[in-house]
């Protein structure tokens, strides 16, 4: 049969069998039969035709009959179109499976799985959400590198589109990563800066398979039975690996790797099991490696595959006894011994202890279980076991979250110095930190990716004197403009007036100045020159273009009612707390005034005390000894570190605000949530589908609804963008009330602790005040901020932890 003929039956069969592909799908398929034909063995088709059927999610059993009966005649669909099958050829039913007459592929394993969830979906009673369903794409060709091992360590992927539940997050987009630089991405929540991480490190782009490239979240996972210091030091696949094929053999052999005639039948049970464990590794690349090709290469990886899970299949039926001879085991034993005597295990456990020290771990966490700690505390685990790692490339979402100043400061340090050779890619709302660390900026905005040789705020400098450069050239532009224009208006009346036809000459002369004005430098400073423009154009040169700033929604904050009292709104006097199973103060005679109009910040390490001061100060808990003076008529807006964590996932916004104001209309709290810049249908989805961003919106929003008369906010701007942090300033700044700020990020606290205030200086001094909590006291700091960041930093450099 001809090769044009299989493309076409291929094609009648699927209509016959009703089964809908994408017109790309169906394009690449037909290329691909042309070089096939139905002599080839149906499995061969089956292999290389089969993933575009699962991808359109056709049922397996539709599958299995769709292959069965292709080449056979027309056959009784389960849709119902119904035509006769030759006498001689067996019918649908009575062909076996191609699954009988190979290994399970891992396309099949997938389809199996597939059809596990749906049955599981459908006998279960409660809704569930959906997973996101995610579809990234890169430039792919024949020879497709990305798919190749190489030694350079560099990602240059052209025309890279990412898309969750069909809403495009990239498009065309060029993915760039240099060896050894560190980046910054940038942009707004929600436009994919933590989908962009997940698709890399999760191979959902086909990044190149020589790369070892590690996302934070990935490390979200813990031994709840282990120590803190071995769940780091277990972080490192591959030195665990080789220790515990080593104490499996060391088990059995000793020190000395050689085996006796009395320990040879465990010795040859042990080697069996490490090479099926090593096997089974050379699967799992196999599988990768054959999702990631296409075309002919995609067919060579997939038949790899099938051979090597054959080889897996066999091997774990094989008798050890039997299997194993003298020479394999004498080249594993040598093997294992020697992967044992690379790795120093003292070294790499001091290295783990340096990572949690930094990270603000003491000796009794280090050594303490995993199930014991917080959230906080685990992330902070995760963000050891990255660093400890050390990947080719890292990839960190937001590290500075729920770390304190000296451990930020320590981090800072430790990737710009130990951090060498290293890809490192960070998304941070902490300015300070991202400046320090990043050298090269990536910005993700209107779908695509744009390139900075330098740190976001050398970005924010040369992005505002380009929009100054461009305004400028505009001006000059409409004046140039303006004038030709007249003038070609007044030829042309004079030209009618006195018939003089040179004055129509100068009027075409003046038009093609006209359309010559537009750029005449371009964005580097050189000129401007029409043969360097490619491509089709409308206008004789480029125009200018201001580049538009990213609209952040804005926050308001209601002014509190007065509350005709110009005492202190606060009073702490002589108070000390302590738990009720310590033996010892956290907080020993504290004493504080608050004023109405007070901008007073807390500065300290995790763990001095200032969450327990503020919710002594706001009512959470009582103080030991002492006393807490609160106005009787006082509002107070509490935004804890646990407030987001607080919010009902399965409600929508609404549904939340309602919940604690049960007299409001839906059209009220469409309102008020606009007041924090969350509107539209995202009040409509449920808090679970709304990223960090966003539900710190929503928890601050239920907390401005009473008006209070003073915020107090605890690490408020986790999980925030830039221009959100900026908005909230704004908002923060022109508030009348009084603020109690606890806050990890330098840049927010300058801003508000040390911005301008129309009041004179003596009031000023009054109004703000730093104060530091240590070792249970609090105590007022004289100096600024960044006297307070350099002595910390100090100790920092000083201490053994770095």
């Amino acid at each position: 049969m001809a090769s044009n003929s299989l493309a076409t039956q291929f094609q009648a069969h699927l209509d016959e069998f009703q089964i809908s592909l994408e017109p790309s799908a169906l394009n690449y398929l037909t290329s691909m039969l042309a070089v096939m034909s139905m002599s080839d063995k149906v499995k061969d088709i089956r292999e290389a035709t089969e993933m575009f059927l699962d991808e359109a999610e056709v049922d397996p059993e539709k599958i299995n009959q769709f292959y069965a009966t292709l080449g056979k005649g027309n056959v009784k669909t389960s849709s119902g179109t119904s035509t006769s099958i030759s006498a001689s050829s067996p019918s649908a039913e009575n062909v076996p499976p191609l699954d009988q007459l190979k290994p399970i592929s891992s396309i099949e394993a997938r389809r199996m799985k597939r059809a596990q969830k749906k049955a599981a979906a459908a006998a279960s009673s409660q809704p569930t959400e959906a997973e996101p369903k995610i579809v990234a794409t890169a430039q792919q060709s024949r020879f497709h590198r990305e798919t190749l091992e190489t030694s350079s360590k560099d990602i240059d992927m052209q025309t890279v589109n990412i898309s969750v539940n069909n809403l495009d997050l990239l498009v065309d987009a060029h993915l760039r990563l240099k060896d050894g630089v560190r980046y910054g991405l940038v942009g707004q929540n929600g436009v994919g800066k933590t989908m962009l991480m997940r698709c890399m490190a999760d191979n959902i782009l086909a990044m190149p398979s020589n790369l070892n490239i590690l996302h934070i979240a990935q490390l979200e996972t813990f031994d709840e039975t282990t120590t803190v210091l071995n769940e780091v030091f277990e972080a490192d696949k591959a030195c665990t690996k080789a220790l515990r094929e080593y104490e499996i053999l060391h088990a059995i052999l000793g020190d000395a790797p050689q085996s006796t005639s009395s320990n040879t039948a465990q010795l040859n049970t042990a080697l069996h099991s490490i090479l099926i464990s090593r096997m089974e590794t050379r699967v799992v690349t196999a599988q990768q490696l054959a999702q990631k090709r296409s075309g002919t290469r995609g067919h060579d990886a997939r038949q790899a595959q099938l051979a090597i899970e054959t080889e897996f299949t066999a091997l774990k039926t094989q008798d050890p006894q039997v299997y194993i001879s003298s020479d394999m085991a004498t080249e594993l034993i040598t093997d294992v011994f020697d992967k044992f005597a690379l790795i120093n295990f003292d070294a790499r456990k001091a290295k783990a202890r340096k990572i949690l020290r930094g990270l603000g771990f003491g000796e009794a966490q280090i050594d303490a279980r995993v199930q014991i700690l917080s959230g906080g505390w685990r992330m902070q685990i995760a963000l050891a076991k990255a660093l400890f790692v050390g990947p080719d490339i890292l990839l960190l979402d937001e590290p500075t979250n729920h770390l304190d100043l000296p451990a930020i400061l320590w981090l800072q340090e430790y990737l710009i110095n130990e951090t060498a050779g290293l890809t490192l890619v960070v998304v941070s709302h902490d300015r300070a930190f991202l400046n320090a660390v990043t050298t090269e900026t990536i910005i993700l905005r209107d779908k695509m990716l744009k390139y900075h040789a330098g740190s976001f705020a050398d970005y924010e400098s040369t992005s505002e004197e380009q929009r100054v450069r461009k305004q400028a050239l505009l001006d000059v532009q409409a004046k140039k403009r303006a004038k030709l224009v007249a003038s070609i208006q007044h030829n042309v009346q004079q030209a009618r007036a006195t018939g003089d036809d040179k004055r129509l000459g100068q009027v075409a002369s003046r038009k093609k100045k006209l359309e010559r004005l537009g750029m005449e430098k371009t964005e580097d400073g050189k000129r401007f020159k029409v043969s360097y423009w490619a491509g089709y154009h409308t206008s004789a040169r480029a125009e200018i273009e201001m580049e538009k700033a990213l609209k952040t929604a804005s926050i308001k904050i209601p002014d509190p009612p007065p509350l005709r009292y110009h005492g202190s709104v606060f009073t702490v006097k002589n108070a000390s707390f302590r738990y009720p199973t310590s033996n010892k103060d956290v907080l020993t005679d504290v004493s504080l005034d608050v004023g109405p109009h007070a901008r007073i910040a807390l500065l300290g390490p995790n763990g001095c005390g200032k969450t327990t001061l503020l919710n002594m100060m706001v009512g959470v808990t009582q103080p030991t000894t002492g006393e807490v003076y609160r106005h009787p008529s006082l509002r107070i807006g509490y935004f804890s570190q646990h407030v987001v964590d607080q919010l009902t996932l399965t409600h929508t916004p609404i549904e939340e605000m309602r919940s604690r104001h049960p007299g409001l209309s839906e059209q009220e709290c469409r309102a008020h949530f606009g007041t924090v810049g969350v509107s539209g249908n995202t009040v409509l989805r449920t808090i679970a589908n709304l990223s960090g961003g966003q539900r710190n919106r929503i928890a601050f929003a239920i907390i401005l609804y009473d008006a209070p008369h003073v915020l107090v906010i605890d690490e408020i701007t986790n999980h925030l963008d830039m221009g959100t942090v900026d908005r909230l300033v704004e908002a923060l700044e022109g508030f009348e009330g009084a603020l109690v700020l606890v806050s990890h990020d330098v840049w927010f606290m300058k801003q508000l602790m040390e911005g301008e205030d129309d009041d004179d200086e003596n009031d000023v001094k009054e109004e703000r005040a730093f104060y530091v909590v240590r070792n249970g006291a609090v105590k007022r700091w004289e100096k600024d901020m960044d006297g307070y960041v350099e002595a910390v930093m100090k100790k920092v450099r000083k201490s053994d932890k770095y």
